[in-house]
């Protein structure tokens, strides 16, 4: 008897009213307005720690292929293309200008290109020989570990930063957050 009443009362109900679906939607509406701003600004964030451990990474495989081949590499960052290069230089005396990744007699070829993200600047490079913040900046790994050194800093559209950096030394890169100009 209990299951019948239940089961009629069931088929009996009408469902939602206008005015519950209303006051949801208008629940989720609101709630999606805090929070679709918050997650863009969490991606360009991603996209900016990404890009940060990808040159990272580049720069530690460029050092050990530096030290395994015998030759020294390069790591090119080109302020205006918005780009990484890395690449084998055939001598240590050659030099690198403009032209020099697309130069068949400077380079063995280059060995990987990394385009930065829209949304991601080379804000600026710093080095034993100046500030850089235009034109190319360059770091080289030499056979027996060492390198130039340098400090490479990625801002993006929300001037968030991320600093790489890279001992003269021994040629280590360590990766730093948030780093102020």
């Amino acid at each position: 008897m209990l299951i019948s009443l239940i089961g009629r009362k069931w088929r009996n109900s009408q469902g939602f009213t206008l005015f519950e679906l209303l006051i949801v939607l208008l629940i989720i509406s609101v709630i999606s307005a805090f929070v679709g701003p918050r997650l863009g600004g969490s991606m360009s964030n991603m996209e900016l720690k990404t890009a940060a451990k990808r040159i990272a990474a580049s720069l530690r495989y460029v050092r050990s292929q530096a030290t395994w081949e015998g030759t020294t590499y390069v790591a090119v960052f080109d302020f205006s293309g918005n780009r990484v290069l890395f690449f084998p230089v055939k001598a240590p005396s050659d030099e690198i200008n403009e032209d020099a990744a697309t130069d068949e007699n400077k380079t063995t070829g280059v060995s990987k290109t990394y385009d930065l993200p829209k949304t991601i600047q080379l804000e600026k490079a710093v080095s034993d020989s100046g500030e850089f913040d235009s034109g190319l900046f360059k770091i080289s790994f030499f056979p027996e570990g060492g390198s130039t050194g340098g400090e490479i800093t990625l801002i993006n559209d929300r001037e968030r930063r991320y600093s790489i950096k890279v001992d003269f030394i021994l040629g280590t890169v360590g990766l730093i957050e948030g780093e102020e100009s």
